[in-house]
């Protein structure tokens, strides 16, 4: 039943966790990524809705923007005999989109629709030594952010909202065993189970925005934790044995997850009119990420529970970021981040294959008149993880894991 276990392993998102430890999806804009996501104390697009919604109140008239920072995945299992187990190759586009509009000198309000989090990997059913462990995993959810801001003078200025989330999953995994477990040398199975399910949560958000000077600001951005309500169907497909026993035909399960609560805390400091710096540190409470119990029916009408242990720990990233004014129309931006994983070696999967990760970027803006556009590029390298015990026992995620992701980005904005 390991398979209703890890339902929400990767909620929250239509794009491959690659690019912010655990499966929390770090790049909401491309200007922001650009810049590595040292953004806080920044915040002078309309994705400060996401960003930083306080500094929603340094924005003049209505704000949009519209765009994706597409995810770029591959990662490779070296198995003890010197094999290689590779995901299937594919192009993830969350999409996001932001508005803006100042209401008077004091009052702004921001809306966002985004997919901060995300999960979506595939190995061979076939031949993947893990396959017993996951195949496919995806979930395709979004987030909607509303926010109200407050500009209590020259300096300081305050926001806050709330976020509702939905979702849907699909998470599979292959059951390689003897059919009847009482006698050797018994057929075996070769199955693979199926699990569907969706739900929806509510969060709130707070965040402050400090301009010491001219030159000088500060910023700090929260967001809650997420309590999501699952409800789905699970396949589970045995037909002989003793193992038949757990036989589930589209019947239905549910379970609850918590999203972890997010703290980011950054400044900015611009140099000169052409030369602006910024550093974040950014806090990820992956604690809420201990257990998962789920409740589902068999076949045979009894109900039955599973428990599945986590223990995540949270976890920290630091990041810094820079941009160049190189004239009205365009800006030029690089970045760098070092983000560190939340997953002990004990309780490590391939639905989430995390390790340490680093990653450098770039990025340019153009505008004119009223529009603006901004590209990026981040680089994401994992950190080579081995795994010397498997959590289920035996030799399935036994070995090295390497990662790496590409993440284009293209943000447009118009303002009015």
């Amino acid at each position: 039943m390991n398979i209703i276990v890890l339902i929400l392993v990767g909620l929250m998102g239509l794009a491959s966790s690659v690019n912010a430890a655990g499966f929390r999806l770090a790049d909401q804009d491309a200007k922001a990524t650009g810049m590595a996501n040292a953004y806080t104390a920044v915040a002078d697009n309309a994705s400060a809705v996401w960003y930083n919604p306080a500094a929603i109140t340094g924005q003049e008239g209505t704000n949009l923007s519209l765009g994706t920072v597409m995810v770029i995945p591959t990662m490779e299992h070296k198995n003890l005999d010197g094999t290689k187990d590779k995901i299937a190759n594919k192009t993830h586009i969350p999409p996001h989109f932001y508005a803006t509009h100042k209401l008077n000198d004091q009052w702004s309000l921001g809306f966002g629709a985004n997919a901060p989090f995300g999960l979506s990997t595939e190995w061979n059913k076939n031949t993947a030594e893990t396959r017993t462990v996951a195949t496919k995993s995806e979930v395709k959810a979004v987030n909607y952010n509303l926010n109200g801001a407050y500009k209590l003078n020259d300096k300081f200025s305050f926001a806050a909202g709330f976020d509702y989330v939905q979702l849907d999953a699909t998470l599979d995994k292959m059951i390689v065993a003897p059919a009847n477990a009482l006698y050797a040398g018994s057929p075996v199975l070769n199955e693979e189970q199926t699990l569907e399910g969706d739900g929806n949560g509510w969060g709130y958000n707070a965040a402050v925005m400090y301009k010491h000077n001219d030159k000088l600001s500060f910023g700090a951005n929260y967001h809650s934790p997420v309590k999501v309500l699952i409800e789905g169907k699970i396949n589970l497909l045995p037909t002989s044995g003793v193992v038949s026993a757990a036989r589930a035909t589209d019947r239905d399960a549910h379970t609850k997850l918590t999203l972890p609560d997010m703290f980011q805390l950054g400044a900015a400091y611009k140099y000169s009119d052409k030369l602006l710096f910024s550093a974040d540190l950014d806090y990820t409470d992956w604690s809420t990420y201990r257990n998962i119990i789920i409740g589902y029916t068999k076949d045979s009408g009894v109900g039955a529970i599973s428990k599945d242990v986590k223990n995540w720990q949270p976890a920290w990233a630091v990041r810094v970021g820079s941009e160049y004014k190189y004239s009205d129309a365009w800006k030029f931006r690089a970045g760098a981040f070092y983000d560190i994983t939340p997953v002990p070696n004990k309780y490590f999967e391939t639905r989430v294959p995390d390790s340490n990760r680093v990653a450098l970027s770039l990025g340019a803006g153009w505008n004119k008149n009223n529009i603006t556009v901004d590209v990026a590029y981040m680089y994401l390298m994992f950190l080579e993880r081995k795994i010397d015990a498997s959590p289920n026992g035996g030799a399935t995620l036994k070995g090295k894991y390497t990662s790496t992701a590409h993440l284009p980005g293209i943000t447009v904005g118009y303002k009015f």
